[in-house]
């Protein structure tokens, strides 16, 4: 069968093949650590894929020798010109960390507008939308597998057997809300006016996408999956109900492939029953914690409202006033380590305050003026198609676990300013576009480098960290790249402080217990604090030992780790 028989009147083979790359990047696996960001090997694909777009975009702009602009420009790179001037004035007390983060949405932006340099036209976005499609589907089936007994396929996706669909996000909630965006994004192809023109086979591809999205996201007990994709379902299906009576047998189908999707996801598990479970906590006072983390981070932001408290600040300042606050709260123990708020509005207002939400206020009155412009028909559809991750992002922090997230998010955004774009004549000179064309290369140079040595350490700190085999020649090199370095410094000061033990030294184990006091000013840290006691108690330093057990019990009271090393110190000072 040929190309030009399933997606006809296809002119931009250049932009099929960016956004195709794009939506299939996030198909790889190796064994890692989880976690976040290029913990995952994924991002570091998705990122490199990124970085081979962004020329392709400039030397289609400069080809055409125009550039396009979408409307409200201005708004939109009024938040990263605004993110990026933040940094320089509330300061940065992790400037490492802010780079990591002001690269990853600078990237994102020239992918936004790079996009807009291919000149698609509106058939052209709407195929690349079918290999969407076709993407997420694939994504779909993943999580099918996943729920099936066994380790099916172990070898190509995170797969433990647990018969959770984890997708290749390796956490159920990012999975959920991508599920959730698949169904809406299914219903939306089902309800243009050129579905009725497809073949057959593209026209069964969003019955497909629908049929197993429904049943992954109806098997999961993610509460924002499940919110989100109701919503955005609802929304979606009011706005387009007009269009979806055009092609009332697909319609029919489509309400059929839904009810079966969803019964059958039900039935899988009681992964809605737990979500639904979940649901009632946020009524009953005290249950759920984030009603307690949305209470600290509030508390916080108004210390230093206006300007924050600086980049990177999060831990420090939110753990101090979770100890506050667990000191006033009966029966409430945070547990755990937090890095992120569970809301990116709050992570921003508490590192930057007011000013910080300044960008993202911008950009967020630039996209509902553009829902505006479109009105509800054709608004309202593209409001359903961001809401899932949209939602995701205020309960969570997705963007940090899944850089594909973000950049189908992007893509969505791509869509919904099309309309509205202008053409601007390139009056540049052949130097200027040299430059442009040479800075361009130069940033995928960059992120290869950056991201393949991340795809190559992630592997080898995972089998670093599962087989217990912590060579210095091995993590010597991982320890000087930026994103492991703490990771890497950690296990490798760790080994040598514990091959000392054997020669009766002190140095090693003395430069890892001032590494390690030196971590947890900035990033409280229950597996740090053990280990702090522990390095102590080996040391014969009681004093420092009882300071550090104060302080890890302040900051987390009654944590169970932190309790059992206690008792293990007590113990063996007993002994003694």
């Amino acid at each position: 069968m040929r190309l030009s028989s399933v997606f006809p009147s296809f002119t931009n083979p250049s932009f099929l093949a960016a956004t195709a790359a794009l939506f299939f990047s996030a198909f790889y696996y190796h064994p890692n650590m989880g976690g976040e960001g290029l913990f995952f090997p994924f991002n570091s694909v998705v990122w490199m894929t990124t970085a081979f777009v962004i020329p392709l975009a400039v030397w289609s702009m400069w080809q055409q020798q125009t550039i396009r602009m979408p409307a409200f420009f201005g708004l939109i790179l009024a938040m990263p010109l605004l993110i990026l001037l933040t940094g320089f004035i509330v300061g940065m007390e992790q400037p490492t960390s802010w780079m990591l983060r002001i690269s990853a949405i600078l990237i994102g932006f020239l992918l936004f507008f790079g996009l807009f340099q291919f000149n698609a036209s509106r058939r052209t976005i709407h195929n690349s939308l079918y290999v969407l499609c076709t993407a997420m589907a694939l994504h779909a089936l993943v999580g099918v597998v996943q729920l099936m007994p066994g380790a099916l396929l172990s070898e190509f996706i995170p797969n433990v057997g647990n018969q959770v669909s984890i997708g290749m996000f390796q956490q159920p909630n990012v999975q959920a809300s991508l599920m959730a965006t698949a169904i809406v994004l299914s219903v939306y192809l089902l309800s243009t006016p050129d579905f009725r023109a497809r073949h057959v086979w593209v026209k069964l591809l969003p019955l497909l996408c629908l049929l197993l999205s429904t049943f992954t996201l109806m098997s999961s007990d993610s509460r924002v999956g499940l919110l989100g994709g109701s919503a955005a379902l609802v929304l979606m299906l009011l706005s387009r109900f007009s269009l979806l009576k055009l092609s009332r047998g697909w319609a029919l189908g489509m309400l059929v492939v839904l009810l079966i999707g969803g019964v059958s996801g039900l039935n899988i598990n009681d992964g809605a029953y737990r979500a639904y479970s979940k649901m009632e906590q946020l009524g009953d006072e005290g249950k759920d914690i984030r009603t307690h983390v949305y209470r600290i981070s509030w508390e916080v932001i108004k210390d230093k409202p206006l300007l924050g408290h600086g980049i990177g600040s999060f831990q420090r300042v939110f753990h101090e006033k979770a100890a506050e606050y667990q000191l006033k709260t009966d029966g409430f123990n945070l547990g755990v380590q937090f890095s992120h708020p569970h809301n990116e509005l709050l992570l921003w207002a508490i590192e930057t305050g007011v000013i910080g939400l300044l960008a993202f206020l911008f950009a967020i009155l630039s996209v509902v003026l553009q829902l505006v412009r479109l009105r509800w028909q054709r608004g309202g559809a593209m409001a359903a198609l961001l809401l899932p991750i949209a939602l995701h992002t205020q309960v969570e922090h997705p963007f940090y676990i899944s850089a594909y997230h973000w950049v189908i998010f992007l893509f969505l955004l791509f869509v919904l300013f099309q309309a509205g774009c202008k053409t601007y004549p390139l009056r540049m000179s052949s130097a200027a576009g040299w430059l442009i064309k040479g800075v361009s290369g130069i940033l995928l140079v960059v992120v290869l480098w950056f991201c393949g040595t991340s795809l190559y350490y992630s592997y080898q700190i995972a089998y670093i960290f599962y087989s217990g085999k912590a060579k210095v020649s091995e993590l010597s090199p991982v320890s000087q790249h930026p994103y492991f370095s703490d990771v890497a410094t950690r296990f490798m000061l760790a080994s040598l402080a514990q091959t000392e033990q054997a020669s009766q030294g002190k140095a090693i184990t003395l430069e890892y217990a001032r590494w390690m006091e030196e971590y947890l000013k900035n990033r409280p840290s229950v597996p740090i604090f053990v280990d702090l006691i522990r390095t102590y108690a080996d040391l014969k330093d009681t004093v420092r030992m009882k300071s550090t057990i104060e302080r890890a019990l302040y900051l987390f009271p009654e944590q169970p780790l932190l309790l059992n090393v206690v008792d293990e110190v007590v113990l063996g000072v007993k002994e003694e």
